[in-house]
C-alpha cells in the first residue's frame, strides 16, 4: 500500500513536472527571435539605409507568415546609426545590454560595419554584416560574414571584370566623348 502511495505521487509530480517543461518549452517558442541592428535612416547613407531597411522587413514578413524561425516570430530592434561611425559602439552596447537581443547584424555600409568590429570579437559574437567593403580584411575575425557578392577580394571585386569586359567592346572616339556603336 505504502509503495503504491510513493508510486503514484511519483508519477504525478513526474508528470506535473513534464507538463511544466512542456509548457517553459511553448512559452520559449512563443518569445520572438530578436535581430538588433544599426540603419543609416539619416545622413549621407539614408538613402540606401532605408531601401536595406524596406528588403530586411520584406524578409520578416515572409518568414514569419511561414511560421518564423524554429517556431519563434522574428522582430526587429534597430535604431538610427545617423551614418556616423561614432554612435555604432553604443548602439550595439544597448541592443546587447538593455534590449538583450538574440542577434546583431550590421547597417548599410563600411562605415557603420567597422566601429562595431571589437565590440563583436570582445564578446565573441557572430556578425553578419551588409555591404561593406573589406572590413574584416584589418581584423580578420572569423565569425565575420560579409552579405555581398563581391568575391574573395572585396576591395577591388566590383570592378575587377570591367578592364577585361570593356577592352573587347567596339568602342569608339566621337568629338562628343566615348560611345559604343
Amino acid at each position: 500500500m505504502l509503495g503504491n502511495s510513493v508510486l503514484n505521487t511519483l508519477r504525478r509530480v513526474l508528470g506535473a513536472l513534464f507538463v511544466g517543461l512542456a509548457l517553459a518549452g511553448a512559452a520559449l517558442a512563443q518569445q520572438p527571435l530578436k535581430i538588433g541592428f544599426g540603419m543609416s535612416l539619416t545622413g549621407p547613407l539614408a538613402g540606401n539605409g532605408k531601401a536595406a531597411l524596406i528588403a530586411m522587413e520584406i524578409w520578416r514578413d515572409d518568414v514569419n507568415a511561414k511560421g518564423g524561425i524554429l517556431g519563434r516570430t522574428v522582430e526587429f530592434v534597430y535604431y538610427d546609426d545617423q551614418t556616423s561611425p561614432s554612435t555604432v559602439p553604443s548602439l550595439y552596447s544597448k541592443l546587447l545590454d538593455v534590449d538583450k537581443v538574440d542577434l546583431v547584424v550590421s547597417g548599410y555600409g563600411t562605415a557603420v560595419i567597422a566601429p562595431a568590429m571589437p565590440l563583436m570579437m570582445q564578446r565573441n559574437l557572430t556578425f553578419m554584416t551588409l555591404f561593406g567593403l573589406n572590413v574584416n580584411s584589418k581584423f580578420n575575425y572569423d565569425r565575420y560574414f560579409q552579405i555581398m557578392p563581391a568575391g574573395p577580394n572585396p576591395a577591388v571585386g566590383w570592378s575587377q571584370g570591367f578592364p577585361r569586359s570593356s577592352s573587347s567592346l567596339p568602342i569608339r572616339r566621337t568629338r562628343r566623348g566615348w560611345c559604343a556603336p
